[in-house]
C-alpha cells in the first residue's frame, strides 16, 4: 500500500524528458498512421489478404451450420467442415457454373440473332423504295417477333409528312410515327457508320485470340482465388473457437464486459442480416432463374441471380422487370409467349410473386427482425451507402446502420439523457 501511494505521489515527468510516443496525441496519430499503413500493405498483398478475409467471412457465416451438423450427426469439426465444402461444390458451384454457361450461350445467340434482324430490317427498307410488297414479304419470311412491326413503324415514319397533313389521322398513327422515328434513327446510324462497324468487327476478329487468352487467364485466376479461399476457410473454420478466444483475450480489462455485450449485439444484428439475406438471395436466385426460364427470357440463369442480389435492397429488384420485358420482346417467341400481354405481364407477375414470397414467407422465417429497423430506414441506409461507396456500400450499409443504432441506444442516448436531465456535465461518452 505504501509503495502504491509512493508511486501515485510521484510528480509527473516534465515534457522535456518525454519521448514523442509518450504523448497521447502523438500516439493517437501514430496509431492511425499504423492502421492506414496496414491497410495499404494488405492491399498490396491482396493476392493473399483477399482470400484470407473471404475465408474468415465464410467461416463466420457457416459457423451455425458447422455447429448444427456437429450436434445433429455427432461429427468432428474437421469432418463437418469438409462436408460443407463438398456440399457447396456439388450443390452450388457446379450448378451455378453449368447454368451460367448455358445462359451465356443463350445471350450470345440472342445478340447474334438481333444483329441479323437489324440487318434484315435495313435491307427491307432499301427494297421498299422500289417494291414495297416484296419488302413486306421479305420481312415476313425472314423475321419473327417484333421485327415486322418495327419495319412497319419505320415505313410509317418515312411517310410522316403525308400523315401529318391528313386531317383524319388519328392518335394511334401519330404514336406509331413517333415510335418509327426512334427506329429510323437507329437504322440510319447503322447506314451512316457501316464502314466503322465493319472495321470494328474486323478489329474484334483480330483481337479474338487475345480476348480468349484473357478469359482463360481470368478463369485460372478465379480458380486460384477459389482454391486459396477454400484452403484458408478449412483451417479458419476448424480453428474458429480458438480464433474467437484469441480475439476476446485482446480486449482490455477495462470495460471488457460492456464491450463484449456490445459485440454480442453487433454479432446478432450483422449475422442475422448477412446470413439471412444471403440465404434469402440464394432462394430468390433459384426462384427468379427458373421463373425467367419458364416464361422464355433469354439468359435467365444470369438475370435471375442478378435480380436476387438486387433484392437485398428493398424493391431494387424491380429494375429486372423492364430488362426481362425487353429481352422477352426482342426474343420474338411465337404463340403464347409472343403475345404482348404475356411479354409485359409475365415478368411483372413473376416479380410480385417473388417479392411476396420474400416479404411474407422467407424474411419472417429466415431473417425475422434481426436488424431491428423498419423498411424506410433500411431503404435510406441502402441508398446512402450505395451513393457513398457503390456496390460495397450497398452491402455494408444496413449492418453498419443497425450497429450505429445500437451504439446510440446503448451509449450515446443514455449519456445525452443524463446531460439533458442535469445529471451529467458532458453528453459525450468520454471518461476522464
Amino acid at each position: 500500500m505504501d509503495e502504491q501511494e509512493t508511486n501515485d505521489s510521484r510528480p509527473a515527468p516534465t515534457w522535456a524528458s518525454l519521448h514523442l510516443w509518450h504523448m497521447q496525441p502523438v500516439r493517437d496519430v501514430l496509431l492511425g498512421l499504423g492502421i492506414f499503413a496496414l491497410i495499404l500493405l494488405a492491399q498490396k498483398a491482396s493476392v493473399v489478404t483477399v482470400p484470407l478475409l473471404l475465408a474468415i467471412l465464410l467461416a463466420y457465416l457457416f459457423e451455425p451450420v458447422i455447429a448444427w451438423s456437429m450436434k445433429k450427426f455427432n461429427l468432428a469439426r474437421r469432418t463437418s467442415v469438409i462436408g460443407i465444402i463438398v456440399a457447396v461444390i456439388a450443390f452450388i458451384v457446379i450448378p451455378a457454373f453449368l447454368g451460367t454457361t448455358y445462359a451465356v450461350g443463350q445471350l450470345v445467340t440472342f445478340a447474334t440473332d438481333t444483329v441479323d434482324d437489324i440487318k434484315i430490317v435495313n435491307d427491307a427498307i432499301r427494297i421498299s423504295k422500289d417494291d414495297p410488297e416484296l419488302a413486306s414479304t421479305y420481312m415476313t419470311d425472314n423475321t419473327t417477333g417484333p421485327w415486322p412491326w418495327i419495319y412497319d413503324q419505320i415505313i410509317l415514319s418515312q411517310a410522316d409528312d403525308a400523315v401529318q397533313n391528313d386531317p383524319d389521322t388519328d392518335a394511334n398513327a401519330d404514336q406509331g410515327t413517333a415510335i418509327g422515328d426512334v427506329f429510323s434513327i437507329v437504322i440510319q446510324w447503322f447506314e451512316d457508320n457501316q464502314t466503322q462497324v465493319t472495321q470494328t468487327a474486323a478489329g474484334v476478329g483480330a483481337s479474338a485470340v487475345n480476348s480468349i487468352l484473357s478469359i482463360v487467364g481470368a478463369f485460372f485466376g478465379l480458380g486460384f482465388l477459389a482454391f486459396v479461399t477454400t484452403f484458408f476457410f478449412f483451417f479458419t473454420a476448424t480453428q474458429w473457437v480458438g480464433l474467437q478466444r484469441f480475439g476476446t483475450n485482446l480486449l482490455p480489462d477495462k470495460n471488457r464486459e460492456k464491450t463484449i455485450d456490445l459485440l454480442v449485439k453487433f454479432d446478432r444484428v450483422i449475422s442475422g442480416f448477412i446470413r439471412g439475406r444471403i440465404t434469402i438471395a440464394f432462394i430468390q436466385a433459384i426462384i427468379f432463374s427458373i421463373g425467367f426460364f419458364l416464361i422464355g427470357v433469354p439468359g435467365a440463369f444470369i438475370l435471375g441471380p442478378i435480380v436476387a442480389i438486387l433484392s437485398i435492397v428493398p424493391y431494387l429488384a424491380l429494375v429486372g422487370v423492364p430488362i426481362a420485358v425487353a429481352l422477352l420482346w426482342l426474343q420474338g417467341h411465337t404463340g403464347l409467349r409472343g403475345e404482348i400481354w404475356w411479354i409485359i405481364g409475365a415478368p411483372t407477375l413473376l416479380y410480385f410473386a417473388g417479392q411476396a414470397i420474400d416479404d411474407y414467407i422467407l424474411t419472417p422465417m429466415i431473417q425475422g427482425k434481426s436488424t431491428g429497423m423498419d423498411t424506410p430506414t433500411i431503404l435510406f441506409a441502402s441508398l446512402a451507402g450505395g451513393a457513398l461507396f457503390g456496390i460495397f456500400g450497398l452491402l455494408i450499409a444496413i449492418p453498419i446502420a443497425a450497429c450505429v443504432k445500437i451504439l446510440i441506444q446503448e451509449i450515446f442516448w443514455p449519456r445525452f439523457k443524463e446531460w439533458a436531465e442535469g445529471r451529467a456535465a458532458d453528453p459525450l461518452p468520454i471518461e476522464s
